[in-house]
């Protein structure tokens, strides 16, 4: 076990060795004083400080560029991803408003079948009871209040759930946010106006996943609901 970790020690030593030795070649490869022993070596004409800052300058500047490069090409890629993410979370919430609305019908049906069942079966109760009484004399008021009854108690099911999927749509995007760039001015104006441009594609995809974090909670609570509603409807 003392050798196993004495090796694993062994080898984080070489390894940080090996990492610290070639950053600082990196580092000294990019200093004046290196490029001037360099062309020595070879035989070569030194050269001068305002030609190694001009090609210095050079380099970075290309550097620079590529990586804005990246980067942009990797915010479009986001872009899309969250486009697409949001379009199939609107499609859900759109299937599970229109499954509300048709729970929301097969509840009403349901409890007024079983209101005019009722009424039915007390109406005929009271027939047996007073045989010899006319049929208008059978008691309709209490039928009636019955009816009403069935019929508010189901109503009063059916709202607290109606309206669920289709308060949520109107308020998932936040109020846009004024953009403060935070990155440092630069000299070179096409840098300048990437990093610029880069800014505001972060901002707008920060707004997009706030949208796509709302969306999938309304989502969630509404699928929630209606497999209780489900549920009771099955017992």
């Amino acid at each position: 076990m003392l050798s196993a970790w004495l090796d694993l020690l062994r080898l984080k030593f070489i390894s940080d060795y090996s990492f610290d030795k070639y950053n600082h070649k990196k580092m000294s490869e990019e200093t004046y004083e290196f490029q001037c022993m360099r062309a020595e070596l070879l035989g070569l004409e030194k050269p001068s400080l305002e030609e190694f800052e001009r090609n210095r300058e050079e380099r970075l500047k290309q550097q620079q560029e590529e990586l804005d490069a990246a980067e942009a090409q990797l915010l479009e890629e986001q872009d899309e991803t969250l486009n697409n993410t949001g379009g199939k979370l609107d499609e859900l919430n759109t299937i599970l408003s229109s499954t509300q609305q048709k729970l929301n019908r097969f509840k009403q049906t349901a409890c007024t079948s079983l209101s005019n069942i009722f009424s039915r079966s007390g109406s005929l109760q009271t027939d047996a009871v007073n045989p010899g009484k006319e049929e208008s004399e059978t008691n309709p008021s209490t039928s009636g209040a019955n009816t009403r009854r069935n019929t508010t108690a189901c109503t009063s099911n059916i709202n607290p759930t109606s309206n669920i999927t289709d308060q949520g749509d109107n308020e998932m995007l936040d109020p846009e946010q004024q953009h403060q760039p935070g990155e440092p001015v630069i000299p070179i104006e096409k840098i300048r106006a990437a990093k610029d441009d880069v800014q505001k594609k972060m901002t707008s995809h920060l707004h997009k996943l706030d949208s796509l974090i709302n969306k999938a909670d309304q989502a969630e609570i509404s699928m929630a609901e209606q497999t209780k509603q489900m549920r009771k409807m099955t017992k």
